[in-house]
C-alpha cells in the first residue's frame, strides 16, 4: 500500500508585486468599459498584517481612453478628491501602482456585500424588504450625498461635488447595516487644476443615470438624488424604471413629443462621441424620456402612500421638480420613519438582511441550474460544479 500523501492547496495567484508589497487575488469582481477591471485582493508585506483591498485596474494603452481621461491624471485627481472626502463611510484611496500597461488604484477594502446583492435576493427568494429597511437605506445614502454635496474648500467656497455614478455595485452594505461608498472615480468637482472633459459625455452606470445625464445635459446634486431614487425603487419592488415590464419600445417611442425625441437624439449623439452609443444605451435613453408618473405608480402599487410620494418626487424627470438637496430628502424620510414607528437602525437592517439571506441560501443551487449563476463578485455566487 502506498503511503498517504498530503495534498497541498494551490498557491494564491499574485496579481503583482511592488517593492516589499505583494497583492494576492481574492476575487475577480467585474469588467467595465475601456479595459477597466475590478478585483478584491490581499495586500501582504513582511512584518505586517495582511490587508484586504479593492483594486481598480485601468489600461494605460492610449487607444483605450481619451486624453482628458488619462489614467495617471485621473489618479492624481482622485487622490486629491479622496483627501477632501475623508469620512468613515467613504472608502479611502491609498495610492496607485503602475504595472506594465495597467495602472492599479488601491482602495480601502470595505467589509460587507454590495447593495446589488441586497437587491438581488428577491430574485431567488420571493420576499419584500420592510419599509423601515428601505427608509434606513435611503437615510444612509442621503446622509452620504449631503456630506459630499456640501464640501467646501479652506475658504468655505463650495467645491460643487456631484457623484455622477451612484449605483448598487459601488455601495457596500456592512455587517452592522451601515452603508458605505466605495467608488469615487467619476465625481464632478470644481477643484483647482482639474482637467475637464473635452465633450459633455454620459457618466456612470447607464441604468442608474438621471435623464438629464443620459441626454448629455450635465449633472448636479439633483441628478445624484434621482439615482438614489432608482436604487430605492429597485430595492422596494425588484423592478426598474428603465426596464418597464411588458413595455415595447415602439409603444414608448410613440409617447415621445418632438422635444423628447430631440433630447433622445442629443443623448445618443454625445454617447456615440464617448464610445457608448450601444443599442442598450438607446433603450435606456428612450425609457428616460418616455416614462410617466402612472408607470411609477404601477411599479409602486404595494408601497404606502408616504413612501410613494417620496419616490415620485425623487424620480421626477425634470430636476426642478425633485428634492433640491439631500438634507431636504432626509427630513421627509425621517418623518416617514416616525410614522412607521419603532426603533429601526443598522442592527435591525443587518438582521433583516441576514434573515432573508438564510431563507435564500437553500434555493440558490436550483436557481443557478434553472436561470444562471450570479456574478463571481456576488455573495450569492455559487461556483460552477466541475464536470
Amino acid at each position: 500500500m502506498s503511503p498517504s500523501r498530503t495534498v497541498k492547496p494551490p498557491l494564491p495567484e499574485v496579481l503583482f508585486k511592488t517593492g516589499s508589497k505583494s497583492f494576492e487575488l481574492e476575487r475577480i469582481l467585474r469588467r467595465r468599459g475601456h479595459g477597466e477591471q475590478h478585483f478584491l485582493a490581499i495586500r501582504r508585506q513582511p512584518g505586517r498584517e495582511p490587508v484586504p483591498v479593492f483594486l481598480q485596474a485601468l489600461s494605460l494603452r492610449g487607444g483605450d481612453h481619451s486624453p482628458s481621461r488619462d489614467p495617471r491624471a485621473r489618479l492624481q485627481e482622485t487622490l486629491a478628491l479622496s483627501r477632501l472626502l475623508e469620512h468613515p463611510r467613504i472608502a479611502r484611496l491609498y495610492g496607485g501602482h503602475e504595472v506594465g500597461d495597467l495602472l492599479f488604484f488601491e482602495w480601502e477594502g470595505v467589509p460587507g456585500c454590495t447593495l446589488d446583492d441586497v437587491a438581488m435576493l428577491p430574485l431567488v427568494y420571493v420576499h419584500s424588504y420592510s419599509e423601515s429597511f428601505l427608509v434606513h437605506v435611503g437615510l444612509q445614502l442621503a446622509s452620504l450625498l449631503g456630506f459630499l454635496h456640501g464640501r467646501t474648500d479652506a475658504r468655505g467656497a463650495p467645491l460643487g461635488f456631484v457623484h455622477r455614478d451612484l449605483h448598487p455595485q459601488g455601495i457596500r452594505f456592512g455587517p452592522e447595516g451601515a452603508l458605505a461608498l466605495t467608488d469615487l472615480g467619476d465625481v464632478l468637482s470644481r477643484m483647482p487644476g482639474r482637467v475637464p472633459s473635452s465633450i459633455t459625455r454620459p457618466h456612470g452606470e447607464v441604468y442608474y443615470g438621471a435623464p438629464e445625464v443620459l441626454f448629455g445635459e450635465g449633472a448636479d446634486a439633483r441628478s445624484d438624488l434621482f439615482s438614489l431614487g432608482l436604487i430605492l425603487l429597485e430595492l422596494a419592488t425588484g423592478l426598474h424604471l428603465y426596464s418597464l415590464p411588458r413595455a415595447l419600445m415602439g409603444d414608448l417611442e410613440a409617447r415621445l413629443t418632438d422635444a423628447d425625441a430631440k433630447r433622445v437624439f442629443q443623448g445618443m449623439l454625445v454617447a456615440a462621441q464617448a464610445g457608448r452609443g450601444s443599442g442598450e444605451y438607446a433603450d435606456v435613453v428612450v425609457h428616460a424620456a418616455a416614462y410617466r408618473p402612472e408607470d411609477l405608480e404601477s411599479l409602486m402599487a404595494r408601497l404606502s402612500s408616504g413612501l410613494r410620494a417620496i419616490l415620485h418626487r425623487l424620480l421626477r424627470r425634470e430636476p426642478s421638480e425633485r428634492y433640491a438637496t439631500a438634507e431636504e430628502l432626509e427630513v421627509d424620510l425621517r418623518a416617514h420613519a416616525a410614522r412607521l414607528g419603532g426603533d429601526y437602525g443598522g442592527a435591525e437592517a443587518a438582521e433583516e438582511f441576514q434573515r432573508a439571506l438564510a431563507k435564500t441560501s437553500p434555493l440558490l443551487e436550483a436557481f443557478q441550474t434553472d436561470v444562471g449563476a450570479f456574478p463571481p463578485g456576488s455573495v450569492l455566487h455559487l461556483p460552477t460544479p466541475a464536470v
